[in-house]
């Protein structure tokens, strides 16, 4: 024991060192989720996650994971899961796909795709409730009412093992329960914000109960379209609406049934952007004004001005395209969760699913007057998915195997406006995905301290899609993928609630037919599935009582990496999907929770270095080229205070998120560079002694950074998606009755 309180004394002051010591300016943790739990010797709840498959405590997960509460989510007024990405260590989330403001691509550790078509899996999985959501455009994912929120780092192999290669977003919704609750929230601020959501729990019997949440959120724009008369929306302007029911039928204490009905709608505005046009140093040519697809055709063959936009609001816009001026999503979906208890010791699940999304927007990326580059697009997805799963523990095993099946079918389709500067034409592309996998994970508690753990999982996937241009006859192919991934971890406990962990996990993701390939049938082949290796190690806990944290590092290589990069052709916008080889990502990261009485500081730290190596002949990338949307430094801090005024209590917190520069392209084209950006915000909230109410004062963005969240170097001229994010200040209103 003498060994293990030294150690201990030797950790504490290692990590408080590097908590407020060695980042003195920033310093680093989010505020995990807290769920009741009673602990003489500590300041810290329990954190219960259930991102191995098995409810545990955070701190036994051999995973990187970071959790939020829905008080986490508030306080630093996270409506999103574009949002998280400001405060999640190598976290980062854009949503600019067919300038549809619903759409949301979260990227792990140097790896994510931001295409939205029906061919492009994303290479992060999320997740609601167990179901997986193949698309990540339409949903519009609120984050109001749930229960938690859990970001798990590295590829998972095993139990979140479809397209989760780089990581997985976990959202697990508030269940019907026992309790009589409602809840009411009420916001206004600057900008138009209005917001207003309700929940309800009710129990309608002794063995049934519902629950039913209802939400609407909208904000006015951030630019308007100067060349458009009376549009239809502004630009950037979000309306979203929201709902959620569901049953739960509890007949015995071994059997649970529930069916969850969910649809939002949205009509928003076009996403923010501008349009940097390159001209040649001398001026144009003759031979650069007959070159329609040169590196200088749109300001030279086109005639397009190279400043697009003419005002003092980076957020305004000169296209003349009324058509897109207005974006639109709407998705539903139907779930139902049956939960037995074969036994003490076994436990059968079983999650079916059927989901339904869809789209409208598009963007006019000339961003002129004159329609030459514009790209109107719908699209559609449906999917279903069953999941039987077989869990339990028994002595010193815990184990949980199942079995998944996922099928979806949907289209993009751009309009024959698409290619005005080329003459009309099309764009169609479908896709059908079905996918089978198989998977156990078994893990032995080898001593009081030490535990083991292994899985594997076995997937099939196959695709069969179809492209159509307009002016060749429709091509089509399919394609089939099968790989087992594999995960090893040990979680050794130093003292109590402190633990170290290491792992190794084997991931993997199937290939994909090229997006937009308007190089004809003979390049219409999918890629080679990508594999990943992930080896990372550990320590997570709380060393004293006034500090909890988490320190990882990792080394992990993915293997056949499709990189993305665009240009235009004769036929439109090209995406060129080139073979870079391996991608390679060391770093560290972590996060910290410093409570000190009524003071309390979060941090989050993120270092990554992630570079392609072994890149094939012929790729428009090089070895050495950074991952795209990756920034080497994230950082979040978030002190807190709280202290008695007036028969109240008064919570005063600060936020402050800091993203690196990066890289818009993994080809690291210099046009499609992005500055780095730093974010401040503040909730302050007053709640009366033995009231059910509060009252908060919020500022987002206060300082109206602008920044760019992604960049596209096209050739003739670079697209510049903004973040559509502003300063934003208001006062939010809550009241709850019973429950919490």
């Amino acid at each position: 024991m003498g060994m293990k309180r030294e150690l201990r004394n030797l950790l504490t002051a290692t990590t408080a060192l590097f908590a407020i010591g060695a980042f003195p300016q920033v310093a680093m943790a989010q505020q995990a989720a807290d769920t009741d739990g009673d602990d003489d010797t500590s300041n810290f709840n329990v954190i219960i996650v259930t991102s191995k498959g098995t409810a545990q405590d955070v701190y036994e997960a051999p995973v990187a994971v970071t959790v939020f509460s829905p008080e986490a989510l508030d306080s630093r007024n996270a409506d999103s899961i574009v949002d998280i990405g400001k405060y999640v260590p190598n976290l980062t989330v854009t949503n600019f796909g067919a300038g549809n403001p619903s759409s949301q691509f979260p990227s792990i550790r140097g790896i994510g795709f931001q295409d939205h078509l029906i061919v492009i899996d994303p290479t992060v999985g999320v997740y609601v409730d167990g179901v997986y959501l193949g698309r990540q455009i339409g949903q519009n994912l609120n984050l109001d009412n749930i229960e938690r929120l859990e970001v798990l780092r590295g590829p998972q192999g095993t139990l979140f093992g479809r397209n989760s290669v780089g990581g997985a977003v976990n959202i697990v919704t508030r269940q019907p329960g026992d309790e009589e609750t409602a809840s009411v929230k009420l916001q206004a601020g600057t900008r138009g914000r209005l917001a207003a959501d309700f929940y309800g729990n009710t129990r309608l019997s002794d063995t049934l109960a519902a629950s039913i949440s209802f939400g609407i959120d909208r904000r006015n724009g951030l630019g308007d379209f100067l060349n458009i008369p009376n549009p239809e929306a502004r630009v950037g302007e979000l309306e979203d609406i929201h709902g959620r029911i569901a049953l739960k039928w509890t007949p015995s204490d071994r059997l649970s049934i529930q069916l969850t009905a969910d649809g939002n709608e949205g009509t928003n505005g076009q996403n923010p952007f501008t349009t940097t046009i390159k001209v040649p140093p001398g001026g144009c040519t003759a031979a650069d004004i007959a070159d329609l697809f040169g590196p200088y055709a749109v300001a030279c063959a086109g005639g397009l001005d190279p400043v697009t936009s003419q005002s003092e609001n980076p957020f305004d816009t000169n296209s003349g395209q009324a058509d897109l001026a207005r974006t639109s999503n709407s998705a539903y979906g139907f779930s139902g969760i049956i939960d037995y208890a074969l036994s003490d010791a076994l436990n059968l699940k079983f999650i079916g699913s059927y989901r339904f999304s869809d789209y409208e927007g598009g963007l006019d990326d000339d961003g002129a007057e004159l329609d030459f580059l514009s790209f109107p697009e719908v699209g559609e997805a449906e999917q279903y998915s069953f999941e039987l799963q077989l869990g339990g523990q028994s002595g010193i095993f815990d184990y949980v195997g199942g079995l998944y099946y996922f099928n979806e079918d949907g289209f993009n389709f751009q309009q024959p406006t698409t290619f005005n500067g080329f003459g009309d034409g099309l764009f169609e592309q479908t896709q059908q995905t079905e996918s089978y996998a198989a998977y156990a994970n078994l893990g032995v508690r080898v001593t009081e301290a030490l535990r083991i753990s292994g899985g594997l999982r076995f997937t099939h996937d196959s695709k069969d899609a179809t492209a159509d241009l307009g002016f060749a006859p429709e091509f089509g192919g399919s394609a089939s993928f099968s790989e087992v991934t594999w995960e090893a971890s040990a979680t050794y406990a130093l003292a109590d609630r402190l633990d170290i962990y290491g792992t190794v996990a084997r991931g993997y993701q199937s290939g994909q037919f090229p997006a937009r390939p308007f190089g004809g049938a003979d390049t219409f082949f999918a890629t080679d599935p990508v594999t990943a290796i992930n080896y990372e190690a550990g320590i997570k806990g709380e060393p004293t009582d006034w500090l909890q944290m988490a320190l990882s590092v990792f080394h992990t290589t993915y293997n056949s990496f499709p990189a993305q990069v665009s240009t235009i052709g004769p036929n439109g916008f090209i995406t060129v999907t080139d073979d870079a080889g391996d991608l390679r990502s060391i770093g560290v990261e972590w996060e910290g929770n410093v409570r000190l009485g009524a003071f309390s500081l979060n941090t989050a730290v993120g270092y990554i270095d992630s570079t392609f190596r072994n890149v094939e002949p012929g790729s428009s990338l090089a070895d050495g080229n950074r991952a795209a949307l990756t920034p080497r430094w994230t950082v979040a801090v978030g002190p807190q205070v709280e202290f008695d005024v007036g028969g109240g209590r008064i919570t005063a917190r600060a936020d402050y998120s800091y993203r690196g520069s990066l890289e818009g392209q993994p080809n690291n084209s210099p046009t499609a560079f992005i500055d780095s950006r730093e974010l401040l915000g503040f909730n302050v909230t007053y709640e009366p002694d033995g009231a059910n109410w509060s009252i908060t004062a919020y500022g987002k963005n206060i300082t109206d950074e602008r920044y760019t969240q992604g960049a596209l170097d096209v050739g003739p001229y670079v697209l510049n998606i903004l973040a559509n994010d502003a300063s934003e200040f208001g006062l939010k209103f809550g009241w709850s009755l019973g429950g919490n």
